[in-house]
């Protein structure tokens, strides 16, 4: 796993050993791909950022800021190392659970990536429903972009349920068993 572009490109990432799963360097490029014009001088808030890869490939490609989340203390270790080796500025960690950041946020971001865990079976917690349902679309600034990683299956990953109140979903784009969702809140749809 590495920067793929920008200022760090080719810088290798820490990646702790079975408690993150972090979005795959493909998934990650055709991600970029997509916003490339929207990334330079953006505000970006990476959710359960696990190694920070999103937050900090946004920062190599000319993010003004990247604040990436997680619960986990290894994991926002791992990302505190991968930013110091990067030199990239701009970037912060905060360990919280992302549910309660969203909560307590005041600051407002053109992007917000969120890759949770995903839900594999019946009944398993849909945070990214959560997120949409909640208060994470008072952080997007106009025209802002709030993008989920889902993998096939159940809560948002079943095509069926990605359809929430006051989000239009824009864009799905599938790779493998993942899915990108894109989201602008209804009343900056163009």
């Amino acid at each position: 796993m590495k920067i793929i572009a920008g200022q760090a490109k080719g810088l290798p990432l820490l990646v702790p050993k079975g408690e993150v799963r972090p979005t795959q360097d493909r998934v990650r490029e055709a991600l970029f791909g997509i916003l490339q014009s929207v990334v330079p001088g953006a505000h970006v808030l990476d959710l359960f950022c696990g190694t920070g890869s999103v937050g900090l490939e946004a920062l190599s490609r000319g993010a003004a800021r990247a604040c990436m989340v997680d619960a986990s203390r290894s994991a926002c270790q791992t990302a505190r190392h991968n930013m110091e080796r990067s030199k990239l500025p701009g970037g912060s960690i905060v360990q919280s659970d992302c549910l309660a950041f969203t909560r307590r946020e005041r600051a407002t971001y053109d992007l917000i990536f969120a890759d949770p865990p995903y839900c594999k079976a019946p009944g398993d917690r849909d945070m990214i429903a959560e997120l949409l349902l909640g208060r994470v679309r008072e952080l997007l600034r106009e025209n802002g972009l709030f993008i989920a990683e889902a993998q096939l299956g159940y809560g948002v990953g079943d095509a069926r349920t990605r359809e929430f109140p006051g989000w239009e979903l824009i864009d799905a784009r599938s790779y493998g068993k993942n899915t990108l969702l894109f989201y602008r809140p209804e009343s900056s749809a163009s």
